[in-house]
């Protein structure tokens, strides 16, 4: 995603939480400024937004997949109370005040791109509690559209299926398969599929706002 955003010419800044090869990648791309953030630490949050200056667009892409302390593909019995709330201290705490800070930054407008799920959208076979923070950065996406578009902010959630890398490497093989079978597209998408529709909604929308896009593939 940052990759592609440098390449047609945006200058980022990026955060990165405990991935210190994936910050040495992303400091050699042109105009691609760096931070070590925990997306939970609203103060720091805050802080880079304001030190990034005027913005043309926030993409939040942070999330925790799993409500079990362990990790993993969690069902309903695996769920902690620690691990729930962490989710969605992760996965739409931080993206809600994420568009707090940035959006008086944006004076001519621009666009917020919310990274969701196909979990949150369509009744799959998924983590419940994952699928609940994913359905409601929708609902977020929806509201949020409607309060900021008079100061000419578009809010969107992209939301993928089934990747061929990234969380997507989680899910049990046996759903893979059966997302391969019954999918329009017979196969998995590509992070440079998904990269170009988050770069088109960062970059250039113009108009479509309140919408949640899902990039799977037809399933």
């Amino acid at each position: 995603m940052c990759q592609e955003l440098t390449a047609r010419g945006a200058e980022i800044v990026a955060t990165v939480f405990t991935n210190a090869e994936a910050g040495e990648r992303l400091r050699a791309l042109p105009g691609c400024t760096v931070h070590a953030l925990d997306v939970r630490d609203t103060a720091k949050l805050r802080e880079i937004v304001a030190g990034a200056g005027d913005l043309h667009a926030l993409v939040h892409c942070a999330a925790r997949t799993s409500a079990a302390s362990d990790g993993g593909f969690d069902t309903v019995p695996d769920a902690t109370v620690e691990g729930f709330a962490d989710l969605f201290a992760i996965n739409v705490q931080s993206a809600f005040f994420a568009v707090q800070a940035a959006a008086p930054r944006m004076p001519g407008g621009g666009n917020v791109v919310l990274l969701g799920s196909i979990d949150g959208v369509k009744g799959l076979p998924s983590p419940a509690a994952y699928a609940a923070s994913k359905g409601a950065l929708s609902a977020m996406a929806r509201s949020l559209g409607k309060e900021l578009g008079a100061a000419g902010i578009r809010v969107n959630v992209v939301a993928p299926g089934i990747l061929e890398a990234g969380a997507s490497r989680r899910i049990p093989e046996s759903l893979r398969a059966e997302y391969i079978k019954h999918g329009c597209a017979h196969r998995f998408g590509t992070l440079a599929e998904a990269a170009q529709v988050i770069a088109f909604f960062a970059l250039e929308n113009t108009y479509v706002t309140g919408q949640t896009i899902c990039l799977d593939g037809g399933i």
